[in-house]
């Protein structure tokens, strides 16, 4: 299924440009990349920047977003050689937290963090190639994340006495398209 395909190889990308090539020490190097909620595994406040990767958007229950319904639909019909060929725009979002409890930096230094982590984040997407991403019916990438459907979003959930607690949300599709005879 294309979506588990994208969803592990997003993952990947992630985990490089978040975690693997950040320096341990950096303030503003992710803890975990998962697929789905955190679900107490780690504990927020053990993974300090947590990311989040889902299909669609697990806020907009009703299908209402930012500016539209945010679903998989198809969004063109090419006519090929050998019957139609259908082009879906496939959905996700990015959902990060900077939960500061540990660390207590003041305002200054927790919107630094959350910033560079959105910054990084949507860096990774922009530049994520889809190459060699085809699905056993033969539906590949036919275009990546582009700047026009990349929305994101920093909020402020928490402050102190206890300490800055930043949430992230990036949105963005990619367009997959299923050959003839898929």
């Amino acid at each position: 299924m294309i979506h588990n395909l994208l969803l592990t190889h997003i993952q990947a990308a992630l985990q490089a440009a978040l975690i693997d090539d950040v320096a341990a020490a950096d303030p503003a190097r992710a803890s975990v990349i998962k697929l789905g909620y955190l679900q107490g595994d780690p504990e927020p406040d053990a993974a300090r920047i947590s990311i989040e990767l889902h299909l669609n958007d697990p806020d907009d229950i009703e299908g209402s977003g930012i500016e539209s319904a945010w679903q998989d639909e198809v969004v063109e019909v090419e006519v090929g050689a050998g019957g139609p060929t259908a082009t879906w725009r496939r959905c996700f979002t990015v959902k990060g937290r900077c939960l500061l409890v540990e660390t207590q930096e003041d305002l200054d230094a927790a919107l630094l963090i959350t910033a560079i982590v959105r910054a990084r984040l949507e860096a990774a997407l922009a530049t994520l190639s889809f190459a060699g991403v085809i699905a056993d019916n033969g539906e590949f990438i036919s275009r990546g994340v582009t700047a026009t459907t990349l929305h994101g979003r920093i909020y402020q959930a928490g402050g102190p006495p206890d300490a800055y607690d930043f949430h992230i949300k990036v949105r963005f599709d990619v367009l997959s398209t299923q050959p003839p005879g898929g």
